[in-house]
Protein backbone atom coordinates (compact mmCIF):
# COMPACT_ATOMS: atom_id res chain seq x y z
CA UNK A 1 0.00 0.00 0.00
CA UNK A 2 3.03 2.56 0.76
CA UNK A 3 4.46 1.80 -2.76
CA UNK A 4 1.09 2.50 -4.46
CA UNK A 5 0.56 5.58 -1.97
CA UNK A 6 3.81 6.85 -3.34
CA UNK A 7 3.47 6.37 -7.05
CA UNK A 8 0.03 7.99 -6.20
CA UNK A 9 1.24 11.10 -4.99
CA UNK A 10 3.87 11.09 -7.77
CA UNK A 11 1.03 11.06 -10.11
CA UNK A 12 1.35 14.66 -10.35
CA UNK A 13 4.48 15.60 -8.72
CA UNK A 14 7.06 17.93 -9.84
CA UNK A 15 7.36 20.57 -12.29
CA UNK A 16 9.26 17.49 -14.22
CA UNK A 17 6.08 16.02 -14.99
CA UNK A 18 4.86 16.42 -18.31
CA UNK A 19 0.88 17.23 -19.20
CA UNK A 20 -0.04 17.05 -22.71
CA UNK A 21 -3.60 16.77 -24.11
CA UNK A 22 -5.43 13.61 -26.21
CA UNK A 23 -8.87 13.12 -26.48
CA UNK A 24 -8.81 9.30 -25.29
CA UNK A 25 -10.82 8.93 -22.10
CA UNK A 26 -10.36 6.22 -19.17
CA UNK A 27 -12.38 3.89 -17.09
CA UNK A 28 -13.93 4.25 -13.45
CA UNK A 29 -13.01 2.04 -10.59
CA UNK A 30 -13.60 2.52 -6.81
CA UNK A 31 -10.97 3.07 -4.51
CA UNK A 32 -10.37 3.82 -0.59
CA UNK A 33 -8.84 7.40 0.54
CA UNK A 34 -5.20 7.39 1.66
CA UNK A 35 -4.30 5.57 5.35
CA UNK A 36 -2.91 8.31 7.20
CA UNK A 37 -2.60 10.76 10.25
CA UNK A 38 -4.71 13.94 9.52
CA UNK A 39 -2.75 16.73 10.79
CA UNK A 40 -4.68 19.49 12.82
CA UNK A 41 -5.00 22.98 11.15
CA UNK A 42 -3.46 25.10 13.89
CA UNK A 43 -5.46 28.69 12.79
CA UNK A 44 -3.25 31.13 14.09
CA UNK A 45 -6.11 33.57 15.29
CA UNK A 46 -3.80 36.28 16.34
CA UNK A 47 -3.79 37.98 13.34
CA UNK A 48 -5.94 38.67 10.20
CA UNK A 49 -3.85 38.20 7.55
CA UNK A 50 -4.54 34.60 6.48
CA UNK A 51 -1.93 32.06 8.26
CA UNK A 52 -2.41 28.55 8.80
CA UNK A 53 0.06 26.09 10.73
CA UNK A 54 -0.16 22.37 9.96
CA UNK A 55 2.07 19.96 11.44
CA UNK A 56 3.85 17.27 9.42
CA UNK A 57 2.70 13.98 10.35
CA UNK A 58 5.11 10.89 11.43
CA UNK A 59 5.05 9.61 7.66
CA UNK A 60 6.46 12.89 6.69
CA UNK A 61 2.62 14.41 5.09
CA UNK A 62 0.52 17.05 5.55
CA UNK A 63 -3.43 15.62 5.44
CA UNK A 64 -5.54 17.50 6.56
CA UNK A 65 -9.34 19.37 5.37
CA UNK A 66 -9.91 21.71 2.77
CA UNK A 67 -13.37 23.27 1.96
CA UNK A 68 -13.48 23.04 -2.06
CA UNK A 69 -16.56 24.96 -3.53
CA UNK A 70 -18.42 24.64 -0.58
CA UNK A 71 -17.16 21.01 0.73
CA UNK A 72 -15.19 19.48 2.94
CA UNK A 73 -12.41 17.31 1.28
CA UNK A 74 -9.51 15.50 2.83
CA UNK A 75 -6.47 16.66 0.99
CA UNK A 76 -2.44 15.57 0.99
CA UNK A 77 -0.88 18.76 0.79
CA UNK A 78 2.06 18.46 -1.79
CA UNK A 79 4.51 21.01 -2.59
CA UNK A 80 6.22 18.65 -5.12
CA UNK A 81 2.95 18.37 -6.85
CA UNK A 82 2.11 20.46 -10.06
CA UNK A 83 -1.72 20.98 -9.51
CA UNK A 84 -4.58 20.38 -7.63
CA UNK A 85 -6.30 16.56 -8.52
CA UNK A 86 -9.26 15.22 -7.16
CA UNK A 87 -10.45 12.08 -6.65
CA UNK A 88 -13.82 12.33 -8.88
CA UNK A 89 -16.39 11.23 -6.15
CA UNK A 90 -14.94 14.38 -4.50
CA UNK A 91 -15.69 16.37 -7.85
CA UNK A 92 -19.01 15.20 -8.04
CA UNK A 93 -19.68 16.04 -4.59
CA UNK A 94 -18.59 19.33 -5.39
CA UNK A 95 -21.01 19.76 -8.17
CA UNK A 96 -19.01 18.85 -11.35
CA UNK A 97 -20.88 16.43 -13.26
CA UNK A 98 -17.99 14.88 -15.17
CA UNK A 99 -18.61 13.03 -18.95
CA UNK A 100 -15.74 10.12 -20.06
CA UNK A 101 -14.86 13.00 -22.68
CA UNK A 102 -13.56 15.34 -20.66
CA UNK A 103 -11.08 13.04 -19.03
CA UNK A 104 -9.14 14.04 -21.97
CA UNK A 105 -6.25 15.26 -20.23
CA UNK A 106 -3.22 12.77 -20.75
CA UNK A 107 -0.91 12.68 -18.00
CA UNK A 108 2.49 11.01 -17.88
CA UNK A 109 3.28 9.67 -14.47
CA UNK A 110 6.31 6.97 -13.26
CA UNK A 111 3.31 4.44 -13.32
CA UNK A 112 2.63 5.15 -17.21
CA UNK A 113 -0.11 7.25 -18.63
CA UNK A 114 -3.67 7.67 -17.43
CA UNK A 115 -6.29 10.63 -18.27
CA UNK A 116 -7.56 13.17 -16.33
CA UNK A 117 -10.17 16.02 -16.51
CA UNK A 118 -9.20 20.19 -16.35
CA UNK A 119 -11.42 22.04 -14.38
CA UNK A 120 -11.77 25.20 -12.28
CA UNK A 121 -12.43 25.45 -8.89
CA UNK A 122 -14.45 27.76 -7.51
CA UNK A 123 -13.16 28.61 -4.39
CA UNK A 124 -10.82 26.36 -2.42
CA UNK A 125 -10.59 27.60 1.71
CA UNK A 126 -7.90 26.57 4.19
CA UNK A 127 -8.99 28.13 7.43
CA UNK A 128 -8.72 32.10 6.88
CA UNK A 129 -6.90 31.47 3.72
CA UNK A 130 -9.11 31.41 0.80
CA UNK A 131 -8.09 31.37 -3.09
CA UNK A 132 -10.43 31.69 -6.13
CA UNK A 133 -10.68 30.39 -9.65
CA UNK A 134 -7.72 27.95 -9.19
CA UNK A 135 -7.00 25.30 -12.13
CA UNK A 136 -7.10 21.21 -11.17
CA UNK A 137 -7.41 17.82 -12.37
CA UNK A 138 -9.99 15.00 -11.31
CA UNK A 139 -9.25 11.64 -11.81
CA UNK A 140 -10.73 8.83 -11.33
CA UNK A 141 -10.55 7.08 -8.12
CA UNK A 142 -8.74 4.17 -8.84
CA UNK A 143 -6.18 6.37 -9.66
CA UNK A 144 -5.61 8.75 -6.86
CA UNK A 145 -6.22 7.44 -3.01
CA UNK A 146 -6.35 11.17 -1.88
CA UNK A 147 -6.64 14.34 -3.27
CA UNK A 148 -3.89 16.42 -4.06
CA UNK A 149 -3.89 20.26 -2.90
CA UNK A 150 -0.54 21.27 -5.39
CA UNK A 151 0.59 23.91 -6.65
CA UNK A 152 -1.98 25.63 -8.98
CA UNK A 153 -3.07 26.59 -5.19
CA UNK A 154 0.12 27.28 -2.98
CA UNK A 155 1.92 29.12 -5.82
CA UNK A 156 -1.31 31.76 -4.97
CA UNK A 157 -0.08 32.33 -1.53
CA UNK A 158 2.27 35.02 -0.54
CA UNK A 159 3.86 32.44 1.11
CA UNK A 160 4.49 28.94 1.80
CA UNK A 161 7.53 27.29 4.38
CA UNK A 162 8.43 24.59 6.71
CA UNK A 163 9.54 25.13 10.15
CA UNK A 164 10.45 22.43 11.65
CA UNK A 165 7.84 19.79 11.68
CA UNK A 166 5.21 22.68 10.65
CA UNK A 167 4.02 23.35 6.97
CA UNK A 168 3.18 27.15 7.22
CA UNK A 169 0.67 29.12 4.71
CA UNK A 170 0.40 32.75 4.48
CA UNK A 171 -1.64 34.84 2.44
Amino acid sequence: MRGLLLALVAFVAGYGTALTTSQQPGEQAPQTAMQGERSQLAVDNSRSSGRERFQVGQDGHVLTVADIDGRSMEVLVDTGASTIMLRESDARRAGYRLQNSDFSTRVNTANGQTYAAPIVLREVELGSIRVRDVPALVGRDHQLGVNLLGMTFLSRLDSFRFEGRELILEN
